[in-house]
């Protein structure tokens, strides 16, 4: 009997859920890609009386156009497999680390599902400019470089879901449990990449300008501030960090900060007072961001009951935290006292077996996009890695065959 030919291209979303199919059935089956390989698309057109639409199936003497689960069952003379619903991998979160991990995933035939609480790209979306991600010598927008990235995640195949905040994980029966909404998806593992948001100040102008001199990264931003003043936000090692970092641009730095000391290292406290053009100002906060289309000043206002005055400055810069988007994993693994998720660095793998963790949620990482996308690409090593050890395991135990780890043996046909 012939094989089992699917026809298929990469960027079809029925097409992988027919792969999917035919993985979880045990079929063995030839792959073709009619718009790569020429001798294919006749092939097909002959078959199917010119029509090219994918996915195609051809079994024995019939060619199945666009089947549905009960025809490919049909067809095959298989069962529909009990475990459609289970995911290889689960990917919360859909900026840098969760999109980048997701389109490992899937080049390794990995079935991948995104679940992303808003739009994808997270708050790298958000950022204007972004002017220290390799390969882009002149500045590229934040919403730009994750629109290419999401673009890719969808080429390999990976379900993409927006709007759907995860509420709990947890474990069931040898698999993962992620619960959005109303909705619980099982997977055989997770990788989180919620991230985290930088802490605010809550005062009027900072939301309207952020991006437009309201910023949250000196390592991202410094450069757009050469020669000009700056108001840095904190009193902390980040901000005294930062001040150091934004003192080789611009020209002046206001370093405000709201308790009558600073609480970085006495080391950086020293630096920061040492630099040229440094200013530290304690006791004092900021209530209000002035400008409309970009930054033209602060509001500051004394502890101490005082008058409230005005500084312009080109920019203000907030170094007052960080806050994981970690909520709905209290209880479940181990976070640290801040809230972000503790994982081993060599391998990402959280306290919870099967769970990894990639990019800003996860203590100690750098907080970087370049960082993130670092990490979503170990992760999703780590992943296949789990994958194949539990493979395995379960082989060892009740032997390959059947196995609900098993994968056909297919073979991919592509020029």
């Amino acid at each position: 009997m012939a094989p089992t030919t699917l026809y298929a291209v990469p960027w079809c979303t029925k097409c992988h859920r027919v792969r999917t199919f035919l993985d979880a059935a045990g079929v063995p089956y030839v792959e073709v890609d009619p718009d790569a390989d020429p001798d294919a698309r006749q092939q097909l057109a002959d078959t199917a009386g010119g029509d090219l639409s994918v996915p195609a199936v051809q079994v024995g003497g019939r060619l199945l156009m666009n089947p549905d689960d009960t025809a490919l069952a049909e067809a095959l003379q298989v069962p529909v497999p009990d475990d459609l619903d289970v995911y290889d991998v689960i990917v919360v979160g859909g900026g840098p680390a969760g999109l980048t991990a997701a389109i490992y995933t899937t080049r390794e035939r990995l079935r991948t599902l995104v679940l992303e609480k808003g739009l994808p790209g997270g708050q790298a979306a958000a950022t204007g400019q972004i002017e220290n991600y390799p390969g882009f010598p002149d500045p590229v927008s934040g919403a730009e470089l994750m629109q290419r990235v999401q673009k890719q995640v969808e080429k390999f195949g990976a379900e993409l879901r927006t709007f759907e905040e995860v509420s709990a994980l947890g474990a069931d029966d040898g698999l993962l449990r992620v619960t959005a909404g109303a909705d619980t998806y099982r997977g055989r593992s997770v990788i989180l990449a919620t991230g985290s948001v930088y802490r605010r100040m809550g005062v009027p102008g900072e939301e309207e300008l952020i991006g437009r001199g309201v910023s949250f990264c000196a390592t991202c931003d410094a450069p757009f501030f050469r020669g000009k003043h700056v108001v840095v936000v904190g009193g902390g090692n980040s901000a005294l960090q930062e001040t150091l970092h934004l003192a080789e641009f611009a020209a002046r730095i206001t370093l405000v900060q709201l308790l009558d000391r600073l609480t970085g290292s006495p080391v950086l406290e020293q630096r920061v007072r040492s630099m040229p053009g440094v200013q530290v100002l304690l006791g004092h906060r900021i209530t209000r961001v002035l400008g409309s289309d970009s930054v033209d000043g602060v509001q500051l206002e004394p502890t101490d009951g005082g008058a409230s005055r005005d500084l312009p400055c080109d920019g203000v810069f907030v170094f007052i935290g960080l806050v994981p988007n970690t909520e709905f994993l209290k209880g479940t693994l181990e976070l640290d006292e801040a809230g972000f998720v503790v994982a081993d660095p060599s391998n990402l793998a959280t306290t919870l077996p099967g769970v990894f963790a990639a990019g800003d949620l996860r203590a100690g990482s750098a907080k970087q996009i370049t960082s993130a996308v670092g990490e979503g690409t170990v992760a999703s090593f780590m992943v296949k890695q789990w994958l194949e050890t539990r493979r395995a395991e379960i082989a060892g135990e009740e032997g390959p065959v059947n196995s609900e780890w098993e994968r056909p043996q297919t073979q991919t046909v592509r020029n």
